[in-house]
């Protein structure tokens, strides 16, 4: 016999007829799907994907630049869709490299918990270890996995093999197809988008970054409950807000604040193409009109670099140290003689005490060096710091100290030392804040201070520009919200003295 089997040879003809029969069958599948998914499904994208701008990194335009894989195949050709982000630009990287083994697509949100890493989220959602390691590799040019924190949003994407997958599989004799990653996508903040997608074996990362305009706008009221909900309602924002304190925080006592003291804030903001505001800039100017004389303050860029808030005839808004240490606290202790709450004795007392929630964040008072932090006797956890020309901050029972806070290191001001706590001999969560000027206690709220930086003659002309070119923008800003036509009409005590200086302080 020639050792040829008719019976056998029918057998192979008919598993080649069945191999060719289900791969038409695959294609015309994939076909239908891909002319489905865009005709009757508009792909997802985010809010400001029509205005996607294009990077350039190392000098070379974004289209090249903005693949990253892993041993990616040479001859793959990028997909020039920068837009596309999440679902849409997964499907179009299997549309286009899947072939054959087109998979469903199911994405999976999960939110990030504490102590979780890049590796234990894909792993939880059942990527395999080489995936996620290639994946998260792929990352890593924009974004390093060290960086992910508890609470980030995430949508992971995973391969779920179709019917048709299974069917080609069979017909071939190769092994089932598996539940595999096909990328995930994220926004590490407001204006980024970065989605990891499968090419073949390897992932590659694209990123979309949102176009914003800026805006510069006025926020201006007067005080009624409070400063904070007051701007807030004017159209500023919590962290607009933060600054504002921090800036008027050397010369205003915010318990002193009453309704009707007035405020004026302009500063920058970015809003996406809806018209929402994504983030903020700087103040650029602010007034605070309370019981004393005014206070009207101007950002100023001196020509080293150095940034800070000055008065219309050039005096700094900063001091060599705070008036107030803490946010949002109040005075439940003074400085001098008083009854001990727990000794039950008359003795003096050489600071002031700031009662606060638990956890509330301690501020340095001044740049300077940390000269111990540590447990103190009575005064529990306790940080004392050496500032310039004499002065020493001590703050007690504190809940724990910030990181890299110990002796020997270097603060600056306005910089989160601690956490207000009741360690030590303390009734109640709140902090002991004490000044010494040349080893002797001070009553911190009684300090004429000296203030920070002195303008040279030079600095000053230019600062000049500079104030008369925020007062023009001031003029012209917007309000920061739409019905706040009313206070426009409200002059400021500063209106109109801005440039003759003649109410700086």
């Amino acid at each position: 016999m020639s050792g040829f089997d008719v019976h056998l040879a029918d057998a192979r003809r008919s598993r080649t007829l069945l191999f060719f029969a289900a791969l038409g069958g695959a294609l015309a599948l994939i076909a239908g799907l891909l002319i489905f998914s865009a005709g009757e499904r508009p792909a997802p994208a985010m809010d400001d994907a029509p205005r996607v701008a294009t990077l350039e990194r190392d000098g070379a335009p974004a289209a090249q630049q903005a693949d990253t894989s892993v041993d990616a195949p040479a001859a793959i050709e990028p997909v020039a869709a920068p837009s596309l982000s999440g679902l849409a630009l997964i499907e179009a990287e299997h549309a286009q490299f899947a072939g054959l083994w087109r998979a469903d697509i199911e994405p999976v949100q999960t939110t990030v918990r504490s102590g979780q890493t890049f590796a234990s989220v894909l792993d939880d959602a059942g990527a395999s270890r080489i995936d996620a390691a290639r994946a998260i590799a792929a990352l890593e040019p924009y974004f390093s996995a060290r960086e992910l924190r508890a609470g980030q949003d995430l949508t992971i994407f995973m391969e779920v093999p179709g019917a048709a997958a299974f069917a080609s599989a069979e017909a071939i004799g190769a092994d089932a197809p598996e539940t595999r990653l096909a990328g995930f996508s994220f926004r590490p903040d407001s204006e980024r988008t970065l989605t990891v997608s499968r090419v073949g074996d390897q992932f590659r990362t694209r990123e979309a970054v949102a176009s914003l305009e800026r805006e510069v706008v006025r926020a201006r009221g007067e005080v009624d409950s409070s400063l904070y909900l007051s701007a807030i309602e004017g159209g500023a924002t919590d962290r607009i807000v933060v600054e504002l304190a921090n800036i008027l925080g050397f010369a205003v006592d915010f318990r002193a604040i009453q309704p009707g003291d007035g405020f004026d804030i302009v500063f920058e903001r970015f809003v996406n193409r809806r018209g929402e505001t994504v983030r903020t800039g700087e103040i650029l100017y602010v007034v605070f009109e309370g019981r004393g004389d005014p206070l009207e303050y101007f950002r100023f860029t001196a020509p080293d670099g150095e940034v800070g808030y000055f008065t219309a005839d050039g005096e700094s808004a900063q001091r060599l140290l705070m008036l107030m240490p803490i946010n949002g606290a109040r005075i439940s202790s003074s400085f001098g003689m008083r009854f001990h709450p727990v000794l039950n004795t008359n003795r003096p007392h050489n600071g002031t005490d700031f009662a606060a929630p638990r956890g509330t964040p301690i501020m340095a008072a001044g740049a300077g060096i940390v000269e111990r932090a540590n447990r103190f006797g009575s005064f529990g956890n306790y940080i004392r710091i050496r500032h310039s020309n004499g002065y020493e901050t001590a703050y007690a029972h504190l809940n724990g100290f910030a990181r890299g806070i110990r002796a020997g290191a270097r603060v600056q001001q306005g910089q989160t030392i601690g956490y207000v706590g009741t360690t030590g001999r303390s009734t109640g969560p709140h902090l002991h804040y004490e000044v010494h000027l040349n080893g002797r206690p001070t009553n911190p709220m009684a300090l004429d201070l000296p203030t920070g930086r002195t303008l040279s003659e030079e600095e000053l002309e230019l600062f000049e520009a500079e104030r008369e070119r925020i007062i023009q923008i001031r003029d012209q800003a917007l309000p920061a919200i739409a019905d706040a036509g009313a206070f426009a009409e409200r002059p400021t005590a500063l209106a109109s003295a801005g440039a003759s200086g003649d109410a700086g302080r």
